[in-house]
C-alpha cells in the first residue's frame, strides 16, 4: 500500500492515518519500522521509505508484520 502526503509525515501520521488503520484494522498495540529500523513515532518519514507495520496482541506476544506502506510525499 503507498499512502501519499502534502508534507513530510512522522511515523505516526502515517500509521494512524484514518485509511490506513481502517485498511489494515489494527489497535494500539502497534510499531513501525522505517527501512527495516525501529522508530519512535514522532520521527520524520522521508520520500520513499517503507515501513512495515507490526502488531501484538499483547506485551507477551510477539511481533506479526501486517501490512507494508510506502509513504509518498507530493
Amino acid at each position: 500500500m503507498s499512502k501519499n502526503f502534502t508534507t513530510i509525515p512522522t511515523v505516526g501520521q502515517v500509521i494512524s492515518s484514518a485509511s490506513v488503520k481502517a485498511e489494515l484494522g489494527f489497535g494500539d498495540n502497534v510499531r513501525a519500522l522505517v527501512n527495516g529500523v525501529e522508530k519512535d513515532n514522532t520521527e520524520l518519514v522521508e520520500d520513499g521509505s517503507t515501513i512495515i507495520v507490526e502488531v501484538r496482541a499483547n506485551s507477551k506476544a510477539k511481533w506479526k508484520a501486517i501490512a507494508i506502506v510506502t509513504v509518498i510525499v507530493k
